[in-house]
């Protein structure tokens, strides 16, 4: 049994797999929760991507006391693509385990084209596009702030903006405050998506491949015109890939 497990800023998502097939997945919304899980769960192998240093400690010790080894994604592993990335050191694992499940998914389901482009998007703390061209090179992408993010910004860093009603979405105008604020930060989101496709198309002449993940996923995708594939364990999946790669 392995158990992969994708430390994020605000959640930790781990999922189990037995001979190749997918036997649990759960979104772990506490670190300790996360931690009691581990504890009473059995499995002989793990694999980790973290962003956040501080649970990734926590929950390599827990892992650690149960005897069991543990890979850690890097950079220098192997991969199903190759990296055309200029700061490699800073490059959160997390996007490039998207993109390894993504292309795999696309390609074995022949969703891709030779000459398509593809991207990822993952509606986390933070928002995280991520590109790949048609030869298979990561080449980097967008980042920024995640729904709650903005959101929660808004309401702290002000004196009259409220946390508005998450499901309030109406449109480009909004008329109170509550719809203003929301309407602004998911047609931010929506534009800075549209922008970065429209690029692509343009330079590309094809429509990219899309596959989107995380938890704020629900708030964006009605409002989406492009095509795309939602899968709630992408990140899990490319992280299970590239272990298997480097094993």
């Amino acid at each position: 049994m392995l158990i992969v497990l994708d430390i994020g800023n605000t959640n930790i998502k781990s999922a189990l797999f037995a001979d190749n097939q997918l036997t649990d997945f759960i979104a772990h919304s506490k670190t300790n929760e996360a931690i009691e899980y581990i504890n009473k769960t059995t499995f002989k192998e793990a694999a980790i991507c973290s962003v956040n240093p501080t649970s990734h400690k926590i929950v390599n010790d827990i892992i650690l006391a149960k005897c069991v080894s543990i890979f850690e994604v890097n950079v220098k592993n192997k991969f199903n693509l190759t990296m055309n990335y200029e700061t490699p050191e800073t490059l959160g694992m997390d996007r490039v385990c998207s993109a390894v499940g993504a292309l795999s998914i696309a390609t074995n389901e022949k969703l891709i084209s030779k000459n398509q482009f593809l991207i990822t998007i993952d509606f986390g703390t933070a928002t995280t596009i991520n590109v790949v061209t048609p030869d298979r090179q990561f080449i980097g992408g967008l980042i920024i702030p995640g729904i709650k993010t903005m959101l929660n910004s808004l309401n702290k860093k002000t004196a009259q903006l409220p946390l508005p009603d998450l499901q309030s979405y109406q449109g480009v105008i909004g008329n109170s405050t509550n719809s203003s604020i929301f309407n602004g930060v998911i047609t931010a989101t929506i534009g800075t998506i549209n922008e970065t496709v429209n690029k692509i198309r343009e330079d590309s002449k094809q429509d990219p491949v899309i596959l989107v993940t995380g938890g704020n996923a629900r708030f964006i995708l009605p409002h989406i015109k492009n095509k795309v594939i939602f899968d709630e364990i992408l990140v899990l999946k490319g992280l299970k890939l590239i272990y298997d790669m480097n094993k």
